[in-house]
């Protein structure tokens, strides 16, 4: 769940990053740096410590980063640091990726098959999928074994469930429904 003082602080940057026409830029700096803090305890650790000061905790940012990523995202973090909200920067990364697929017409989403699914089989799906939501789609591929064939795909607000299971469940309200 995205806050909405995370969301205060994506749109302020991404409209910044667009206005210096560094969106992409900055996005791609964002998710290196969600990353790091992902991956790395002790830079976790420091950055969500409330005993490091902002002061301390910006000093070390811009020592670390400097040259690295854009002013934009140095200027945001000393921010977040500064009011004491760095524990929200994960959610203003995906803020920032929400507001930037609003903006770019892209729709995000998952889809789920029992087996690997080819290439052509993920094209056909993206291809289905963006007909549908007249949107460009990114989606992740995972597969899961509960499905016992077919698939599911999750993107926005809309699912696609072609999993032999959902078929079997029609096949059979189907047949219920013409013996009544």
């Amino acid at each position: 769940m995205i806050s909405e003082v995370s969301r205060r602080y994506a749109r302020a940057l991404y409209e910044l990053a667009k206005t210096n026409k560094t969106s992409e830029q900055v996005f791609s700096e964002l998710r290196v740096l969600k990353d790091v803090f992902a991956k790395d305890k002790m830079i976790h650790d420091f950055i969500m410590s409330p005993l490091v000061t902002p002061e301390q905790k910006m000093a070390a940012f811009k020592l670390a980063f400097a040259g690295k990523v854009s002013q934009e995202v140095i200027n945001t973090m000393g921010l977040l640091a500064e009011n004491g909200r760095m524990e929200i920067f994960i959610q203003v990364v995906e803020a920032f990726e929400v507001i930037s697929d609003e903006d770019h017409g892209v729709s995000r989403g998952v889809v789920k098959s029992a087996t690997t699914l080819s290439a052509e089989a993920r094209k056909r799906i993206e291809d289905t999928v963006e007909k549908v939501t007249h949107k460009k789609v990114i989606l992740n591929y995972e597969e899961d074994p509960k499905l016992l064939g077919g698939m599911v795909a999750q993107v926005g607000g809309w699912t696609f469930d072609d999993s032999l299971e959902t078929q079997l469940m029609k096949m059979s309200e189907s047949l219920n429904r013409s013996t009544h």
